[in-house]
C-alpha cells in the first residue's frame, strides 16, 4: 500500500522530537495497524506487533518498524552536548529540567556525560562512587569530589531528554484536536513505517555514542531500551548510521532495513 503524498506531510519542528518528516525518506507508511490501548508510543520508536496484533514498543524482536505518530500525553525532545562546567561539588544547572530518568522511562536511558562528544563517557553515581551524580528533576549535574575524574572547572558535554512544555507543544503545533496524542482521535490506529526507509529520529539512547555506517539494533528489555534505537547489539539488527547526532542537529539518522524477516 503506497501512502498519498496528500497524507505524507512534512513536520518541521523546532524541537528535536519524534521522526523528522522533512529529511526521512518514506515510501509507505500503511495507518491500519491498531496500537495497543495504554501502551506509550512515541513517533520514531522502534514498535512490534503483541498476540492480539497490535502495535506495541519492541522489545527488541520481531521488529515491525517504526511508528510514525504517538500514543503518549508527554512528548520528549532530545538534547546532544549541553556544554557546561562542574566546579568542586556545586550542582550545575543544564537548560531543562524533569529530565526523562530511568525510573519514569525505559530503565536503560539516562544522561550521558563526557569530555568529548564521541569516545568514553564519565560514570554516573548509581550506588557506587563514580564521578557524578544527576538530579532529573531539578536537571542539575554534580561532580562526585571524593572519587571523580572528572577536573575541577572542566567542562563537559551532556546529552538528556526532557519534556516539552504545554507551552513548546502549543508553539511547536499540536493536532487539530488540540491533542499530542495522534492515535487517540484516529480509532485506535497508528501508522507505521515497515518498508525499506531513510529514518531520522529522536529516540535513540543518548547515553551511547554513534559513529558513520556503525550497526544499529532495536533496544530490548535487557538493556532497558524497549523501543529505541540503540548501538547495543542485544537485540535485532535494524540499519545503519548515516548521520551522527551533534549538538546543532540532533536526530539520528539511519538506513532502516525494512521489517524483520525469518
Amino acid at each position: 500500500m503506497t501512502a498519498s503524498p496528500l497524507i505524507s506531510a512534512f513536520q518541521v519542528s523546532p524541537y528535536s522530537m519524534g521522526v523528522d518528516r522533512k529529511r526521512s525518506v518514506i515510501k509507505t507508511d500503511p495507518g491500519y495497524y491498531v496500537a495497543e490501548p495504554g501502551e506509550v508510543i512515541r513517533s520514531g520508536m522502534v514498535v512490534s506487533l503483541n498476540a492480539s496484533q497490535r502495535v506495541i514498543k519492541s522489545v527488541g524482536t520481531n521488529v515491525l518498524g517504526i511508528a510514525l505518530y504517538n500514543q503518549t500525553s508527554t512528548e520528549y525532545a532530545t538534547v546532544v552536548g549541553e556544554y557546561i562546567q562542574l566546579n568542586a561539588g556545586v550542582a550545575t544547572n543544564l537548560k531543562h529540567a524533569n529530565l526523562l530518568s530511568p525510573v519514569v522511562g525505559p530503565p536503560g536511558l539516562g544522561v550521558r556525560v563526557g569530555a568529548a562528544l564521541t569516545g568514553a563517557a564519565y560514570a554516573e553515581t548509581t550506588g557506587a562512587d563514580n564521578d557524578y551524580v544527576v538530579s532529573y528533576v531539578n536537571g542539575t549535574i554534580t561532580r562526585v569530589v571524593a572519587t571523580t575524574t572528572i577536573p575541577d572547572g572542566g567542562f563537559v558535554y551532556v546529552n538528556y531528554l526532557y519534556p516539552l512544555t504545554s507551552a513548546d507543544l502549543e508553539f511547536e503545533g499540536r493536532n487539530f484536536w488540540n491533542l499530542q496524542d495522534d492515535v487517540a482521535i484516529q480509532d485506535g490506529k497508528i501508522t507505521v513505517c515497515h518498508d525499506q526507509a531513510t529514518i531520522f529520529t529522536a529516540c535513540y539512547d543518548p547515553q551511547k555514542t554513534y559513529t558513520l555506517n556503525a550497526k544499529l539494533y532495536a533496544g530490548a528489555t535487557a538493556d532497558g531500551l524497549d523501543g529505541y534505537v540503540t548501538s547495543d547489539s542485544t537485540g535485532d539488527y535494524i540499519g545503519r548510521v548515516i548521520q551522527i547526532p551533534t549538538a546543532s542537529d540532533p536526530f539520528l539518522g539511519f538506513r532502516f532495513t525494512g521489517m524483520a524477516v525469518a
